[in-house]
This record gives C-alpha cells, sequence and structure tokens, in this order.
C-alpha cells in the first residue's frame, strides 16, 4: 500500500451533513487515506482496528477509543497499523462553519486549537460516539449544536496569547471585506492586488491578517469556501461540470484536482456517497 492512493479504500463507508454548524459526517471501514484539510478540521475515534498516521515527520498511533482531532495546519495520511483496515467514526467542521458555531455570548469567536491530534481520553471519546450517534439520528438543532459544541471546547486548549491576536486579526476592518469580497464573488478570478487594492490596504498587510486569523494565506481561504460550497452543490446533485463552473474553478479537471487532494476522493465518488445516504435515509 501507499499514501498516494487516488481514492480511499472503504467498506461501508456512510456520509451525511449534520445540521449542525455544517458538519461532514463519516462512518466506515478503511485500509488507506491522504487528505490536505483545506481550512477543515478533522475529528473522530477509532472504533475498531489500528491506523499509523504521519503528519510530516511525525507518527501517530490510533488504537480502538483513541481520539484523532487534526487541524487544518499540514496534511496527513493513515495506513492500517497491525490489521488489514480500522473503522472510525468522524467528522469534518469547515472553518467557516466552525467560526459561525462557536461564537461567544459577546459575539467573539471562540477560537479552537488542538495541541495534538492524538488523544487517549475515554471520557472524551465517549463523549465523541454520543455526540456522532446523535447527529444520525432525529434530534433537536439545539441538542446537536450544544453537544458539539461542548466537545470541541473540551478537546481544544491554546495559549491565551495566540487566541488574543488571532481574535484581533479577525476583528480588522479590512480582513472582514476581504472575506466578503471572496465569498460574494466565488466564481471571480481577483488577484492579490486587485483584492488589496479594493482594501486600500497593502498586499503584506492583507496576506499577514488572512495569516493571524485563519493560519492560510487569502488564496487558500478562497480555496477552502469554493470547496465548502462545491460540496453542497454536490450533495444536492448538481453535475460536477456545473460545479466547477459556478465556484469558480478552471475546468472539472482542476476542481477534480483539487476536491481529491482535500478530502481523499473525487467529486462523482462524493456525489455517490452523498445519493447513497439520502436514498438509504429515505427507505
Amino acid at each position: 500500500m501507499n499514501f498516494d492512493r487516488e481514492e480511499p479504500l472503504v467498506s461501508g463507508l456512510r456520509m451525511w451533513r449534520a445540521d449542525a454548524a455544517g458538519c461532514l459526517c463519516m462512518s466506515g471501514t478503511t485500509t488507506s487515506y491522504a487528505v490536505d484539510p483545506l481550512g477543515e478540521y478533522v475529528v473522530g475515534v477509532v472504533v475498531a482496528g489500528a491506523m499509523l498516521a504521519r503528519r510530516g515527520r511525525d507518527r501517530f498511533v490510533f488504537e480502538p477509543g483513541d481520539v484523532c482531532a487534526w487541524d487544518p495546519s499540514a496534511a496527513h495520511s493513515g495506513l492500517p497499523y497491525g490489521c488489514t483496515g480500522w473503522q472510525a467514526r468522524l467528522l469534518v467542521v469547515e472553518t467557516l462553519s466552525m467560526k459561525e458555531m462557536v461564537q461567544g455570548f459577546e459575539g467573539d469567536a471562540l477560537d479552537i486549537h488542538f495541541a495534538k491530534p492524538h488523544r487517549r481520553d475515554p471520557l472524551l471519546a465517549r463523549r465523541f460516539v454520543d455526540l456522532h450517534r446523535t447527529l444520525e439520528t432525529t434530534s433537536w438543532r439545539l441538542e446537536r449544536e450544544t453537544l458539539l459544541f461542548e466537545w470541541l471546547c473540551a478537546a481544544a486548549g491554546e495559549p491565551p496569547e495566540r487566541c488574543q491576536s488571532r481574535r484581533a486579526a479577525r476583528r480588522d476592518p479590512a480582513l472582514r471585506r476581504a472575506r466578503e469580497l471572496l465569498c460574494d464573488e466565488l466564481a471571480a478570478n481577483v488577484t492579490l492586488d486587485e483584492l488589496a487594492g479594493a482594501l486600500g490596504v497593502s498586499r503584506h498587510r492583507l496576506t499577514r491578517l488572512f495569516r493571524a486569523a485563519y493560519d492560510m494565506p487569502p488564496h487558500r481561504f478562497q480555496l477552502a469556501f469554493r470547496i465548502g460550497t462545491a460540496r453542497r452543490m454536490l450533495e444536492r446533485g448538481v453535475p460536477v461540470a456545473e460545479v466547477a463552473v459556478e465556484t469558480g474553478f478552471v475546468d472539472q479537471s482542476h476542481l477534480h484536482r483539487h476536491f481529491r487532494k482535500t478530502l481523499g476522493m473525487t467529486p462523482a465518488r462524493y456525489a455517490n456517497l452523498a445519493a447513497q445516504t439520502y436514498k438509504t435515509s429515505m427507505r
């Protein structure tokens, strides 16, 4: 096996969109994966089997009951460890959705940062499984969002000075206007000079604000929003070619390349999984 498979090998994979902060839920067994979590948090629990994951030079062994909490900082991949495959429950939480989800009572975003991707915490794992099961059953939205919010808070931790720096960047009017322009003009092929000029700031200042607020430069922020929008269109059954045009990709192959790199599967496979889950839920 290698880490460069076009798509993960899965068995009985289920995928559905939870009505709570736009979470993408997954459950199933796999024999390999490789993703670049573009502006996304991937959290979950290994249910059976074991996985050897790597991110850069770091290696982590996840066994049954272990919690994984990956931030968007770098690509990661995994293979079975002492077995032929592992079963897991996962949530993919998009950065923008998370920002909307974890708002403090006074309007300040509660920043989420995971100190390390591997946790051996039985209570945290049990709470995640309860949360995940709630997200696949009929329940009130308030219940779902509260359980998700509380779990994210329990799993997170970050030095206060880093939180303050990120919050200050996100409050900056220039960043707010830039974010609005990128999200409202999704199909536009805007340049860094054009974006900075429209806001009356330098390219350096604009790039620094995005890195401070989201740990990514403007172009990756735009790509993250495009991929997130593409997912929702595919879930609604919009043809892949139309999705590519509407979300600002050059063509269908351009969408295919970025989509597969981000989630480890092609847009067509993602659309098929979403359609299968919908059919199953309607039975």
